[in-house]
């Protein structure tokens, strides 16, 4: 592993940073993220975004393929007890959650994700959430804007308050820039019961169910 910040003349992790660039990935989110790649091995030519404990201790890491219709390399480990990043978090102000670490890097400050579109009641993630009445925004794609609800509805039982963030269809926080980001969050509305209550409804009407 090699820090993205450095300056590298190996031709495939110079390749990396060209695809972060094509990608809208500044300087600042490479240093912020602490992105990575690898010189040699079956991760070469991937995007290496790290996670790190709230001790600083890795504790995931995940390998975006920079070739179109490459797939994510991840390690084997119990995501369930993952807090991605949680050395960046500030329980105290509001976290804002995406999906996956890709979308993380353009989220901007306070944020993380899910390793996914799920969030377990008995994962570590759903239980400092709630320990720590930490308010969040759900920012996750589109297509998974029923697990959004879902969500949405099982921390705000829990007294949790949650701002929802509905984005464009095709398009996630992945694909925007830092700017695009803030507003997503910026404009991301109170959840509340009738929230869900009116989506379900139009599901109906368009013949699916919540």
């Amino acid at each position: 592993f090699v820090p993205l910040v450095d300056a590298h003349a190996d031709p495939d992790v110079r390749a990396v940073k060209v695809y972060l660039r094509g990608r809208g990935v500044s300087d600042g989110m490479i240093w912020r993220s602490r992105l990575g790649a690898c010189k040699t091995g079956r991760l070469r030519r991937r995007v290496i975004i790290p996670s790190f404990d709230a001790c600083g201790d890795i504790n995931y890491w995940t390998a975006r393929a920079i070739w179109e219709g490459g797939k994510y390399v991840n390690p084997s480990a119990n995501r369930k007890s993952v807090i991605f990043n949680e050395l960046d978090i500030d329980w105290d102000r509001e976290l804002m959650i995406v999906e996956g670490p890709f979308d993380m890097v353009k989220a901007g400050r306070n944020s993380t994700c899910l390793l996914g579109s799920s969030l377990a009641e008995d994962s570590a993630l759903f239980q400092r959430i709630v320990s720590n009445q930490t308010s969040v925004v759900l920012a996750l794609d589109p297509d998974a804007l029923r697990k959004a609800h879902r969500i949405a509805a099982k921390l705000h039982a829990r007294g949790v308050s949650v701002r929802f963030a509905q984005l464009s269809s095709g398009r996630d926080v992945g694909d925007m820039d830092e700017n695009q980001a803030w507003d997503v969050r910026s404009s991301a509305v109170e959840w509340d019961p009738l929230l869900k209550l009116r989506y379900s409804i139009s599901n109906i009407h368009s013949g699916s169910m919540l």
